[in-house]
């Protein structure tokens, strides 16, 4: 993105009530903007995380990380499927699929376990 096109997309997001921080993007050097909803994204990258400490960047690392592979995971769960349906007796894609299940469930189960350690 230009940086024409940033500053016209910070205009926008202080069109639509977006609070500018004191706060440059650790990419470009923007300013970051706080939305009504409590987000705060870059008019060149999108979403931002703001950490505190190292503590706070490795738990959103840990999450952002755990939301790409459940993204993998069930893009592939899809694909398997879709074998599944040409041939519902192809027990290697069946297989398959329970493996990918048990893989989302045990993100699902360290998710848990991160958020109730947080609290």
């Amino acid at each position: 993105m230009s940086t024409t096109d940033s500053v016209k997309k910070a205009a926008e997001l202080l069109r639509q009530g977006a609070t500018m921080l004191d706060i440059p993007c650790p990419v470009c050097n923007m300013p970051l903007f706080r939305l009504k909803s409590g987000e705060v994204i870059c008019p060149t990258h999108g979403k931002v995380y703001i950490v505190k400490d190292e503590a706070e960047q490795k738990r959103i690392q840990t999450n952002f990380l755990m939301d790409s592979l459940e993204s993998i995971l069930v893009n592939n769960v899809e694909k398997v499927a879709e074998k599944i349906k040409q041939d519902p007796m192809d027990t290697e894609s069946i297989t398959q699929i329970i493996r990918y299940l048990e893989a989302i469930e045990r993100i699902m189960r360290i998710r848990n376990g991160l958020e109730k350690n947080k609290q």
